[in-house]
């Protein structure tokens, strides 16, 4: 059907401009897109269970039109979220604003129509109001990332069942203003048929396109040369873009080839690729080319290219299509060729770090974990899955995988430690314990980094895991043979300083060996404690085992008996041996005021003698006793 020129197809291409307004796509938004209803859904959030209740309510979409002539529609969303935790009483309710994101495309459709091709919305088509600075927390990150995949999956279901109201009639409309009969589907294909012979060329129509590549092309159109549409076409890629014939000779080449490699077509199609092409990849490629001749399959292949600006070869990836006239035959290639030297330079960087980065792994024996907290999923390492004795198949890969691994006592500490570098951003390092595949737990050291959005708003976390359970039993083991070590210390130090009472309120203390400063520390402190406790009028310190005194062991002594004095007793120091007095005379030592006395011996029976008890007296009313029986001593010898 032709109408001053133009086709009735053509026509209602044209009038998608005039049809298509923007209270047009506001309106079938509003009717398609429209979202208000109420989800119940389940979180566990850092290993609780929280059970979501979320409330949406959409709002008047904006729209606004495009110099492409697709439209951008944002769909605000009030959303109520009622979080309730398993352990705790209340429930807390979150406030959150959002926006949908969505591009709408009318596009002509046949036999006359148009269709809102609405591009697939992706995570980054629901975008959250920013909340205050104070409920930017881990909890919330988490409800805007749960909100935004409802969102999302509510949108796509609407959008895959409205493929029909979508699509907008324009035939009815059209025909009618034009004065024309609506025949039936036979005529009109009968028409068609008419009209595509005596149809002018494609490139004469506005919009009109090569055939897709890999479809059949019209009888009669150009068998292998391109036409002036493609060559437009491919002049206004960035890409290089070429065409060749049947047998493989070039006879099309974009302006990009051109400008690479600084040549004219005519050079480039009548020397083809051999001119640039790097001599090592001249056996493969002409290989590869040729069976694709032969077999008609897509041609790809990867090789490298001389360029001009530098001269330099450089890796290209190549791709061809054939395209085929509806007897199947090949009547032109189209490709395309990329230079990815710079990829394959950051591949090859990429691999080299992930090399450096594996080794550095299992040098330092530590197992590397990464946590995508927006979609609650864990990576780990060989290393990390080696520590609790999983295979990597097993793994569920989630954050609850690990969680529940941890040790029951452990883990509201781990709770806490995440949140509070999540939250507060304090250092993540925490000691805890993981069960092993064989029921076995297994003491870790974990650290961690997370990282935050512009809102403040964590998404990821990395960080690494070291198994120290032989350490801790070999420090458990240490602590322990220490406890040991002090214990037996403490046994020789009470042997090595004793205190005895010898009489009611008289205590003698030997001393032997050396005395040093450490050892005076502890004397004082056991005989002070004695003194004080058992009230006793005299303390005889015992210098028999000290072989060698200097001015340090004297001064040592002095300070003891001063001590002793102050708390009421008397010190007397005996057992002193010549060459010790010796030592203390030629030090110049003043021992005056100190009760200095031969032996114990002596040294008892002055401080029972200091007491009123004679020792003599005694000794006699025994023998006496022993003589006589039991018959009383006589009164004048009572007594004393």
């Amino acid at each position: 059907m032709k109408n001053g020129g133009f086709t009735l197809e053509e026509l209602g291409r044209n009038l998608v401009d005039l049809a298509m307004t923007e209270d047009v796509i506001r309106r079938r938004a509003t009717a398609l897109l429209s979202v208000a209803r109420r989800e119940v859904r389940e979180l566990k959030v850092l290993g609780k269970v929280s059970r979501l209740a979320m409330d949406f309510h959409a709002g008047d979409p904006a729209v606004t039109r495009g110099t492409s002539g697709a439209f951008d529609v944002a769909i605000p969303h009030a959303l109520t979220v009622r979080v309730e935790t398993e352990g705790e009483a209340e429930a807390t309710v979150h406030k959150l604003t959002a926006t949908v994101a969505l591009r709408i495309t009318p596009r002509p459709c046949a036999p006359l129509g148009i269709f809102l091709d609405v591009a697939e919305p992706s995570a980054d088509s629901v975008l959250f109001a920013d909340p205050p600075v104070s409920t930017r927390d881990y909890l919330r990150g988490r409800l805007e990332e749960e909100v935004r995949r409802e969102l999302l999956r509510l949108v796509r279901a609407r959008l895959a069942d409205s493929h029909a109201e979508r699509t907008i009639d324009l035939e009815g409309p059209l025909t009618r203003a034009l004065g024309l009969d609506l025949d039936t589907r036979d005529a009109r294909d009968a028409r068609d048929a008419r009209d595509a012979r005596d149809a002018p060329p494609p490139s004469r129509l506005r919009g009109a396109s090569v055939q897709p590549i890999g479809t059949a092309v019209r009888k009669g159109a150009p068998s292998s040369e391109p036409d002036a549409q493609l060559r437009l076409f491919g002049n206004t890629m960035p890409i290089q873009v070429w065409t060749a014939r049947p047998d493989g000779q070039l006879n099309f080449v974009n302006k990009a080839v051109l400008d690479y490699f600084d040549r004219t077509e005519a050079q480039i199609i009548g020397e083809g690729w051999l001119s640039v092409l790097h001599p090592d990849d001249v056996p493969r490629t002409v290989a590869t080319w040729t069976r694709s001749l032969e077999t008609g399959q897509p041609y790809e292949t990867e090789f490298r290219l001389l360029r001009a600006s530098d001269q330099t070869y450089r890796e290209h990836v190549v791709s061809a299509l054939p395209q085929r006239d509806a007897a199947g035959n090949i009547v032109l290639w189209i490709g395309g060729t990329t230079d990815v030297a710079e990829l394959r330079r950051a591949e090859a960087a990429l691999r080299r770090s992930e090399a450096r980065y594996r080794l550095f792994a299992e040098a330092s024996n530590e197992g590397i974990w990464f946590w995508n907290i927006r979609e609650d999923t864990t990576e780990w390492s060989d290393r990390m899955l080696a520590i609790i004795g999983v295979r990597r198949e097993a793994w569920g890969g989630m954050f609850m995988s690990f969680f529940e691994r941890v040790h029951p006592d452990d883990r509201s500490a781990v709770q806490a430690a995440l949140r509070a570098h999540l939250e507060e951003r304090q250092p993540f390092e925490i000691e805890f314990r993981m069960r092993h595949e064989s029921g076995e737990y297994r003491v870790v050291f974990s650290r961690g980094m997370a990282e935050w959005d512009d809102k403040g708003v964590p998404f990821q976390m990395a960080g690494g895991a070291t198994d120290i359970t032989e350490q801790k039993r070999h420090q458990a083991m240490l602590q322990e043979r220490r406890e040991i070590i002090e214990q037996q210390q403490e046994a020789i130090r009470a042997l090595s300083t004793p205190i005895i009472e010898v009489w009611k309120g008289v205590l003698t203390m030997p001393v032997l060996g050396v005395l040093d400063e450490q050892r005076s520390e502890q004397m004082m402190e056991v005989l002070l404690d004695a003194v004080a406790r058992t009230r006793c009028r005299h303390a005889i310190i015992d210098l028999t085992g000290v072989s060698a005194v200097d001015a340090a062991t004297a001064d040592h002594v002095l300070k003891l008996i001063d001590a002793v004095a102050m708390l009421g007793a008397q010190g007397i120091v005996v057992g002193i041996r010549p060459e010790v007095a010796q030592t203390v005379v030629s030090l110049g030592l003043d021992l005056s005021n100190i009760k200095t006395l031969s032996n114990l011996r002596e040294g008892l029976r002055f401080a029972m003698q200091s007491s009123g008890v004679t020792v003599e007296r005694r000794r006699r009313r025994k023998a006496r006793r022993e003589g006589a029986g039991d018959a009383p001593a006589p009164l004048s010898e009572r007594g004393g």
